[in-house]
């Protein structure tokens, strides 16, 4: 990637972070709830519009991006090798988007046969290995083929390693949208928490523009057309060393202009 590039995708992230954006609500956990408004989603969701990038209609609410960690348009051809497939799901990059698919039916069967049936890959499912701990990430998602939804969060290495799960953003096309704080596997007694929810659900064979952004113990997440959703929990201010992107109800998901930065807290 050029020095030119780089600048020019920090600058651009950097001015987002200071538009105001009256028009969404804030849906935040154990603070004040916001107006109750929702954003109308921008034209260019579900349009690439023609020749001309599509262009992103989320941004910042508490990050002032730093240094770009990771950019993929997939423009090139090839999966990057920070992109790791999970139980033999299928992933490349199909006219210029990244196209994750079910494992085989052997693979299935195989799984389950291990009695592994919760990991066997009838949902596409992937890690990104971009450590960050204060960050931004942003890019486009598509649910096709019956996916139903799809996960982004935050990992503190394996159940074996460190931590586990860290938190995640969850968006459906039947369930809503929520922010939750993943358990500790290191704490006895320690669950899931679902922080805040909103009731709008994502439609399929549309693109969406996703951003989430964690600095320190808090996190806020937006989709083109929908709310902000915010919380606040001490489990979020840990080092993060990689991102999780399960999905549900099988089908297909499609990924493009994935991009994270390193992140400060907005002024």
């Amino acid at each position: 990637m050029s020095r030119v590039r780089v600048i020019v995708l920090i600058v651009f992230c950097t001015v987002l972070g200071g538009v105001s954006f009256s028009g969404r609500s804030a849906v935040q956990a154990h603070e004040d709830t916001g107006s109750g408004r929702k954003n109308v989603a921008s034209q260019n969701v579900g349009s690439d519009g023609g020749i001309s990038p599509p262009q992103p209609d989320v941004v910042p609410q508490i990050a002032e991006c730093t240094n770009l960690l990771f950019d993929a348009d997939f423009s090139e051809g090839g999966v990057p090798e920070e992109w790791i497939p999970l139980h033999g799901t299928q992933w490349a990059v199909v006219e210029g988007v990244l196209q994750g698919r079910p494992s085989t039916n052997e693979f299935q069967q195989k799984r389950v046969a291990a009695g592994n049936a919760s990991h066997s890959g009838k949902t596409p499912s992937s890690r990104l290995l971009v450590p960050v701990d204060d960050g931004v990430m942003l890019f486009r998602f598509k649910l096709v083929d019956g996916l139903s939804g799809v996960h982004f969060g935050f990992n503190d290495g394996s159940f074996k390693t460190g931590t586990g799960h860290v938190c995640r953003f969850t968006v459906s096309t039947r369930k809503g949208q929520s922010l939750v704080k993943d358990r500790n596997v290191t704490v006895d007694g320690d669950k899931d928490e679902t922080l805040v929810t909103d009731s709008l659900n994502v439609k399929a064979d549309t693109w969406y523009w996703m951003m989430l952004e964690i600095v320190g113990n808090e996190m806020v997440a937006q989709v083109s057309g929908g709310p902000i959703l915010r919380a606040k929990n001490p489990r979020f201010n840990i080092p993060k060393d990689q991102i999780n992107l399960p999905t549900r109800g099988g089908g297909v998901v499609l990924y493009d202009n994935v991009r994270i930065w390193n992140a400060v807290r907005k002024k």
